[in-house]
C-alpha cells in the first residue's frame, strides 16, 4: 500500500531536519530520507569543533 506526504525531504542533514520538523509542526506529513546517520556531515565530522576538542582532551 502506497503512503502519501505532503513534504518529501531527502537528506538528513542539518536543513533536511529543520525542514521535516518545520513542516511536520505545520500538520504536514514528512518523510525524511537520509542513508547514513541522521545530521550529516557537518554534525559528524565536519563543522562541529567539539570533534577536534574531543580528540585534544583524549591524547591529552
Amino acid at each position: 500500500m502506497a503512503e502519501k506526504f505532503d513534504v518529501v525531504v531527502i537528506g538528513g542533514g542539518t536543513a533536511g531536519l529543520v525542514t521535516a520538523s518545520g513542516s511536520a509542526r505545520l500538520g504536514r506529513r514528512v518523510a525524511l530520507i537520509e542513508r547514513e546517520a541522521l545530521g550529516g556531515d557537518c554534525l559528524w565530522t565536519g563543522c562541529v569543533p567539539t570533534k577536534a576538542l574531543v580528540a585534544s582532551a583524549r591524547l591529552a
